[in-house]
């Protein structure tokens, strides 16, 4: 295999990769706004049928289980990510083929930057269509829940398309050594990768359930610290225990 087909065949990889990551980032925003959708639809009385205790048992049932699904589907992600770092291309495959890398580079730039600049004006003006729905709703107990519903749904959708573009060009410097990413013990990044994929969806779910079920719904937010100091003590736990190892 020459240099060329190295490149090629990593660029065809991270491209896949980056496109299923960009969709598991969008998916979990698109489950927080599921998450509203369900407390606007018990809050609306459209279960009119089920208790107050009754709502909330259903409630985090189906976040339950949602989150369990995705904390798999994550996983599965890193699991499919480690594909990427077998088809790295070396550093003479990298030289080889520098003039194409960077004329591909060149080709497609502009392309990308217009992709992500499009995305990044939709999603400065979800702000904005908070504020429209906030203000025209009369339901102003319900009205922040829509608003927060359409705005997970418009960033999502931004993730999903334009973290492609990110990623794109980050692979196209890192061919041309503009930065060093491809040279990082990639191996080393498993474990924190490994508890952001099962943290995220059971952290937004116990921060939902917490600030729409509890009683102390305005303290909600203190599960997002404990959340990273937690999973930041498991990971640098994980990475000693490695070195450790490899001492031994």
């Amino acid at each position: 295999m020459n240099a060329d087909d190295r490149i090629i065949d990593y660029m065809k990889e991270r491209n896949r990769y980056a496109a299923t990551a960009a969709c598991a980032a969008a998916v979990q925003l698109f489950a927080l706004a599921v998450y509203l959708c369900i407390y606007a639809l018990i809050a609306g009385g459209v279960f009119y049928s089920l208790s107050e205790k009754g709502g909330k048992i259903f409630a985090a049932t189906v976040c339950a289980v949602i989150a369990a699904g995705l904390v798999i589907f994550n996983i599965c992600c890193v699991i499919k990510g480690k594909k990427v770092d077998i088809t790295r291309p070396d550093s003479i495959a990298i030289r080889d083929s520098s003039e194409v890398v960077r004329l591909a580079y060149r080709t497609a730039r502009p392309v990308l930057i217009y992709k992500i600049t499009w995305w990044l004006v939709i999603l400065s003006a979800s702000p904005l269509v908070y504020i429209i729905l906030v203000t025209a709703m009369d339901d102003q107990t319900l009205a922040p829940v829509y608003a927060k519903i359409i705005i997970c749904i418009i960033a999502g959708f931004a993730v999903l398309f334009a973290y492609p573009c990110f990623d794109r060009i980050a692979c196209y410097r890192a061919l041309l050594n503009e930065t060093h990413e491809l040279y990082f013990d990639a191996h080393s990044f498993f474990a924190p990768r490994y508890i952001l994929a099962a943290g995220t969806p059971t952290v937004i779910c116990l921060w939902y359930l917490f600030r729409y079920y509890s009683e102390r719904g305005d303290i909600a937010w203190i599960v997002l610290p404990l959340a990273v100091l937690l999973g930041s003590a498991i990971s640098f736990l994980c990475g000693w225990t490695k070195q450790d190892l490899y001492r031994v």
